[in-house]
C-alpha cells in the first residue's frame, strides 16, 4: 500500500514535473556557458619535413589559437604551455600537400579544466619541392657616409661565400646574399664588424652560421693630380753608350696625400731602366713610375718608347726619340704595374734627372 501511494505521488503530473526538470538542466547549462570566456592567443607554427623536400611556397609562421574556458583557467595558461606543428614528413614527392595542424599542451594547459584549444586555420596547404644547395657569393650592405675627408679604400669578408639550401626552384634564382647593413658614419680608422647575413626568403636555411667577418680599411682622402711634361730620366746606361735622341716628356694622374706634395719634385717621377741594353742599337723600353710613398697612380703615358743608344761622342743627337708606343685606351699601367695600384717610393730613390731629358713639369688640379 505505502509503495501504490508513492508511486502514484510520483507519477502524478509527470509532464509537468518532467517539464520543470529539462528547464532547470537548461538552466543550469547557460548559467555554466555564460561563466566561460574566451581568450586568443599568437604561437609559432613549427613544419617538419623529411631531409630531402623543402617547402616550397608561404605558409603562416604564426597562427592564431582560441583558449575556451573559466576566467581564472584560460589566464593561467601561457602561451609557450601550447605548441603547433604540421607535420609533412610522409610526404617524399613534390606536390601541393593540405595537412591539419596539432595543438600540443604541457605544463599548467595539461592540467586546466575546463579548457577547449582550437586553431585558426585548422589546417595549411604547402607545397613542396626537393632541396638542394648552393655557394653563393656575400655582398655587404652599408649604412650612411665616411667623413669627407675619409674613404674606404678595401674591405674583406670572412667568408666571401656561403652555402644556402632551400627548395629548388628558389635556390636556383638566388645568385648571392646580403649581410646586415654595416654603419660607416663616424668611422676614421680601420675597424672589424661582425655582421649577420639577410635571408631574402624565409624558405631558405644557411648550412652552417649566419655570421661573417667584415674588416674595412680606411684612410685619409687622396688629392688628384695631373702632372704633365714631365722628363723621362734614364737609368742604367752601360759605359761608353749614349743617347742618340732626346726623350719625349710624360703625364701622369695620380692620387698623392698632401703631406707628400711639400718638396716634391713630378720630374722625377719617369724614368726607364736601360741596364739590359748593352750596346748601341734601338731598343723598346717600359716606362716606369717612382711614385712618393702613400701615392696612387691612375693612369700615365708614355707606358713604353723605343730608345736608340750610341757610342759615346759618335751621335748627332737633338732629335727626339723616335718611336713612343701609345699607351691603352683604358689607361693600363706599363713595366708589370696595374691601374690604380700603390707604387713605392723605392722605385725612385737616389734617381737624378738626365742631363739629356729637357722638359720641365707643370702639375694641375685635377677635376672630378
Amino acid at each position: 500500500m505505502k509503495l501504490d501511494r508513492l508511486l502514484k505521488t510520483v507519477f502524478r503530473d509527470w509532464p509537468a514535473k518532467v517539464l520543470s526538470l529539462a528547464i532547470a538542466l537548461l538552466l543550469m547549462l547557460f548559467f555554466n556557458l555564460t561563466r566561460l570566456e574566451q581568450r586568443t592567443i599568437s604561437i609559432p607554427l613549427t613544419v617538419s619535413v623529411n631531409d630531402e623536400m623543402a617547402p616550397s611556397s608561404q605558409y603562416p609562421r604564426m597562427i592564431r589559437v582560441t583558449l575556451r574556458g573559466e576566467r581564472d583557467v584560460i589566464y593561467g595558461v601561457r602561451e609557450d604551455e601550447i605548441s603547433a606543428s604540421l607535420d609533412l614528413a610522409e610526404f617524399k614527392n613534390e606536390g601541393v600537400f593540405r595537412a591539419p595542424i596539432r595543438l600540443e599542451k604541457r605544463g599548467n594547459a595539461l592540467l586546466a579544466d575546463p579548457l577547449e584549444i582550437y586553431p585558426e586555420p585548422s589546417e595549411v596547404a604547402i607545397g613542396l619541392e626537393r632541396r638542394v644547395a648552393k655557394t653563393v657569393p656575400v655582398t655587404p650592405s652599408f649604412k650612411g657616409f665616411l667623413d669627407s675627408s675619409y674613404e674606404l679604400t678595401t674591405f674583406e669578408l670572412t667568408p666571401p661565400e656561403v652555402t644556402i639550401s632551400g627548395p629548388a626552384g628558389l635556390v636556383a634564382r638566388t645568385t648571392e646574399v646580403s649581410t646586415d647593413t654595416i654603419e660607416l658614419s663616424g668611422k676614421k680608422s680601420d675597424f672589424t664588424v661582425n655582421v649577420r647575413l639577410l635571408k631574402k626568403e624565409a624558405l631558405l636555411d644557411f648550412v652552417g652560421k649566419d655570421l661573417v667577418v667584415f674588416a674595412a680599411k680606411v684612410r685619409r682622402s687622396l688629392d688628384v693630380k695631373n702632372f704633365t711634361n714631365l722628363r723621362i730620366s734614364p737609368r742604367g746606361l752601360a759605359p761608353g753608350l749614349e743617347l742618340a735622341d732626346i726623350l719625349p716628356t710624360g703625364s701622369v694622374r695620380m692620387h698623392i696625400p698632401e703631406e707628400a706634395l711639400s718638396g716634391f719634385d713630378p720630374n722625377t717621377l719617369f724614368y726607364v731602366d736601360l741596364s739590359d741594353c748593352a750596346k748601341p742599337g734601338a731598343y723598346t723600353v717600359d716606362v716606369a713610375v717612382a711614385a712618393p710613398d702613400g701615392a696612387i697612380v691612375e693612369t700615365y703615358e708614355p707606358q713604353s718608347l723605343t730608345v736608340s743608344l750610341q757610342s759615346t761622342g759618335s751621335g748627332s743627337g737633338g732629335r727626339l726619340s723616335g718611336s713612343i708606343v701609345p699607351s691603352s685606351p683604358f689607361g693600363l699601367f706599363g713595366a708589370g704595374q696595374k691601374n690604380g695600384a700603390q707604387l713605392g717610393s723605392q722605385q725612385g730613390g737616389g734617381q737624378q734627372p738626365s742631363p739629356a731629358a729637357g722638359a720641365s713639369g707643370t702639375a694641375t688640379e685635377a677635376k672630378p
